[in-house]
């Protein structure tokens, strides 16, 4: 977590919880977290053999529009009864506009039995921010970096002379 700021942004697609007290009482050590989220990420004891993530900060710009556009497709063939609520902080009040213009589309043929109109992903590309980019990929290289260091370039061994392998960061005293 070096160099990471504080307050980061993680995509999530779906309402899935892991509780932090689960987490810890396996052994795991919490890294980040949040109220609204729960856990983010999470390493096991040694701090790098073991790294675990919540949300999805692999994804790219697109992701989360695409997951919802599958469940209004979802809502429109009957496998969901509600209307998906926008993602959290990631649509613009001016792509909220143009997707409450679609929603009332799709009730409407959804209602009358007609064909899906197609969904405005040219229209709002322009409007998205990929605004966790950076943080992902600090973290991804903060480990990886690590990785590098420890790790022995003969793969019949797996860590650096003198790298104690209970200890490999030398966290624990």
């Amino acid at each position: 977590m070096a160099e990471i700021n504080t307050r980061f942004d993680v995509p999530h697609s779906r309402f899935n919880e892991v509780f932090q007290a689960d987490l810890e009482q396996k052994g795991l050590k919490i890294l980040a977290m949040s109220k609204q989220a729960g856990v983010h990420l999470a390493v096991s004891s040694d701090g790098i053999r073991l790294v675990f993530f919540q949300g999805h900060p692999e994804y790219d710009d697109i992701s989360l529009l695409k997951e919802y556009k599958r469940e209004v497709i979802r809502f429109f063939e009957g496998d969901r009864f509600d209307y998906p609520p926008y993602p959290e902080n990631y649509f613009d009040d001016e792509v909220k506009q143009i997707l409450a213009g679609y929603e009332n589309q799709v009730k409407k043929a959804k209602k009358n039995k007609k064909s899906l109109t197609s969904f405005p992903e040219q229209a709002i590309l322009i409007h998205l921010d990929n605004t966790w980019r950076d943080t992902a990929k600090a973290v991804f290289n903060n480990w990886l970096g690590k990785v590098y260091q420890i790790t022995n370039q003969d793969r019949r061994y797996p860590f650096m002379d003198g790298i104690d392998p209970e200890n490999p960061l030398g966290l624990k005293n």
